[in-house]
Formats: C-alpha cells, structure tokens, sequence
C-alpha cells in the first residue's frame, strides 16, 4: 500500500485549533450514531406494531453488547497505533495493522456465532413480551450477520483515529445513516416488514458503509509503508492490543448494566417517575456529548504525543480539553437551574412528568459539570494505555457509589427524583477524587516506555 499522507501530526503546531478541529467530527460522529438508532425505534413506532417497537428495543440492548466490545478492542489498536506514530515508529504500526487486521476478522466471526447462539437467552432473561417475542428474535438474527460488518467498520475507523483522521470516520457513519433512513422507510414503511425492515436495513448500511470505508483506505494509504505481508498474526502484539482495548470494552458494559440496575429502582416508584427519568435520560445523553468528544479524542492526542514523549504537550491538552468542556456544560447547567420545565416539555404534556423530568435534570446537570473532568482526564489514562487502571475507578464509583446511593436515597420518606438523582454528581466526585490522586502521584508516568 502506498504511502499517501492521510495522517494528521497531533504533536506539533498550536494544540487548541488542532484539539477542536479534531474534536468536532467526534462530536458529529456520535450524535450521528444516537440518531441512528433513533431513527430506528421511530419507524417501527410509525409503521408497525407496539410489538415491533418492543422487539427493536430490546433487541438493540443485546446487540449494544457486542457493539461495545468491538469498540473497546478497536480502541485498543487506535491507541497502540496512535503512540506508534507519535513516536515515528511506521514499522511497529504496520505491524500493529496487519495484527489488527488478522485479530479483527476473527473476533468478527467468533462474535456473529455467539449472538446466533445465545439471543433467545438474552432476549427470554430480558423478559421481552411475548408478543414481540417473534419479531426480536427475526432481529437479532438478521442483525447478528451484520455484526463482521459492525466490527470491520469499528476496525478501519480505529485505523484512522489513531493517524489523527476523525472527519473521515464521520463521513461513513453519514453514509451508513442515509441508507438506514431510506431502508427504514422503505422496508418498514412500505413492505411493512417490521422489526424484520429495520434489521436489514442496519445490516445494509453498515456493509454499504465499511465497504466505502475500505475502499477510502485502500486507495488513500495509511500515510506509511504498508504491504500485505504486514499482514499476520503476533501473539505479543494482540495481547498488547487486548491489554488496552478490553477494559474499555468490559467498562461500557457494565456501566450499562449498572444503568439497568437503576432503572429498575426508579421504575419501582411508578410509571409517572419511569417516564420523568426517561425523558430526562434523553436530554441528559445529549448534554454529555461533547465531553465525550473530547474525551475520545484526547485519548488519540495523549496517545501521539506520549510516543513522541511529549508528556508536557499531552498534559497542555487534557487541560484545553477541560477548558472546552467546563463552560458548556456550565450553561447546561444553569439553564436546569432556573428553567428546569423546558425542556422536559418538548417531550411530554403531562405536567407532573414534566416537572419531575426537571428536579432530575437539576441533579445530574450539576453531574455534567463533574464529568467534563473525569471524561478529559480518564482521556489522559487510556491515552497512556492505562485503560485497566480508568476501568477500576469508574466501576468503583459506579457500583460502590452510584448503585447503592440511588437505591438508599430512593428508599427515603418523601424522596424526589432530585434527590436520587444526586447520586450521580456524589458518585463522580469519588471518580474525580481517585483519578486526581492517580494523575498527582504521577502513576500515569510508570511503564510508558515499554508502550
């Protein structure tokens, strides 16, 4: 493969211009990510059947699964490969591609095999309806033949991450979001396939979109040497990779398993506070994502940077990551302070779930400040490499603190959702208190020569 310069050097130059330039596609890429689905439940909600709805759903939550283990492996390779360009090594990220390459193409396959084998499991322990029961299990198995596609996509998007490309990623995931829209609307809304339409829709334009993505890839090079003898196995490169990648990975899961812990809590208080958290839930998601952004893309620019051992440059930027995020969502903030109803009304009529969606928002806005601090730091970590060390103090937060401080707090005389949704700014405070003492001590430092 030629050596087209398709990287982007996030070592060197003003570190501001090139954090934001490489930030925003994130940013995009994401809240592009959220419509996708979105757009699914939307269609079948218009189209088809309560059933439908219900089997898309939950069929949805068994995918996720997979979904984000094939994303905290992928990342696995874009930190790895992002320290190898940093440091100019192009020998060890050819050798780091054509590992992640041969790793890839075989979790792809391991992957699609489990979920054909054990959906009707998950599905039965998610006590899906038995009238949508049908219809979820039509979807997970379409779906599960999309999951190679899902972890190739994942896989070339690592790739280019890593070399400082975040405006390509955004362009397949366009791409995949426009063929999803039509297929939804055709196979659903004019076949009439249901959950059935929608599976095959993701299925096509997540093939549609990886196979743009590698076609880009082959015709644009990696921005180094590459040749196809590059491509073989290694045990110790993979179980670098795997070192990295799979703490992210456990960690997105069992944070939404943690999720679901509270959502039945909540759901135990009756519909009105079920419905309150949902809608606030939603807003909520979408407050959070720039800190995410930056978050994942600090990950890349520590990443290149501590191979360049430019440790000072990649501290700079975990700061200017934190200046970008506090002031947002400082006005998110505020604006749940003292207009707490409005937007809770865009999505609901009734008064008493609007007014309980805005005492939770008033909670966890004040926990979206918080965050905009542990996401940039824990970017600093998995930057490092350090991904087990960030995994161990989030799952602490989250099921000593966050777990058990929303189920005491809604087990009070008189409790609010305010109240219980403090628990998440509690709990984040003890994420900003143990990453604070691990960064301070300097622990992040240790071992960095031997990545």
């Amino acid at each position: 493969m030629s050596e087209t310069k398709v990287s982007t050097n996030l070592t060197e130059g003003k570190l501001a211009p090139a954090l934001l330039a490489f930030s925003v596609p994130f940013l995009l890429s994401t809240l592009l990510q959220t419509l996708y689905g979105t757009v699914d439940t939307l269609t079948v909600g218009n189209f088809a059947t309560t059933g439908s709805v219900s089997a898309v759903a939950t069929g949805a939550e068994v995918l996720s699964i997979f979904t984000f283990l094939a994303y905290g492996l992928s990342n696995g390779s874009t930190i790895l490969l992002g320290q190898s360009i940093g440091a100019k090594d192009h020998k060890r990220a050819a050798k780091l591609v054509g590992n992640t390459i041969i790793d890839f193409a075989v979790i792809s396959v391991v992957f699609m095999l489990l979920l054909l084998f054990l959906y009707p499991t998950a599905l039965d322990l998610l006590n899906i309806p038995e009238e949508a029961k049908a219809e979820a299990y039509r979807y997970c198995k379409i779906c599960s033949f999309g999951i190679p596609l899902i972890v190739g996509y994942n896989t070339v998007g690592a790739m280019l991450r890593a070399m400082g490309d975040s405006k390509s990623p955004l362009l397949f995931v366009s791409i995949a979001c426009v063929i999803n829209v039509f297929g939804d609307l055709f196979l659903t809304g004019v076949m009439g396939m249901g959950a059935a339409g929608v599976a095959i829709a993701t299925v096509c334009a997540q093939g549609v979109s990886f196979i743009f993505s590698l076609i880009f890839i082959m015709k644009r090079g990696l921005g180094f040497e590459f040749h196809v003898s590059d491509i073989r196995y290694d045990g110790h490169t993979t179980a670098q990779i795997f070192k990295v990648g799979v703490p992210m990975g456990l960690q997105s899961i069992l944070i939404n398993l943690s999720f679901l812990f509270i959502t039945s809590i909540i759901n135990a208080m009756g519909v009105t506070a079920s419905a309150a958290m949902g809608i606030g839930d939603k807003i909520v998601n979408f407050a959070f994502l720039p800190q995410n952004s930056i978050g994942a893309a600090l990950a890349v620019v520590v990443a290149q940077n501590i191979g360049a051992k430019k440790a000072d440059r990649a501290i700079s930027a975990v700061k200017l990551g934190i200046m970008f995020c506090v002031p947002i969502e400082t006005v998110f903030l505020l604006f749940c302070q003292f207009l707490p109803d409005v937007l809770p009304s865009l999505f609901s009529n009734d008064a008493e779930v609007i007014h309980m969606a805005g005492m939770y928002m008033r909670a966890y806005s004040i926990d979206a400040v918080l965050t905009s601090l542990t996401f940039c730091l824990s970017g600093l970590l998995n930057g490092c490499g350090k991904t087990t060390q960030n995994m161990v103090q989030n799952l602490i937060s989250t099921f000593l603190g966050r777990v058990p401080a929303t189920y005491l707090l809604s087990r009070l005389p008189n409790t609010n959702l305010f109240l219980i949704g403090m628990a998440a700014p509690a709990s984040t405070i003890m994420s900003v208190i143990m990453l604070g003492v691990y960064i301070g001590l300097g622990y992040w430092k240790k071992g960095l020569s031997e990545t």
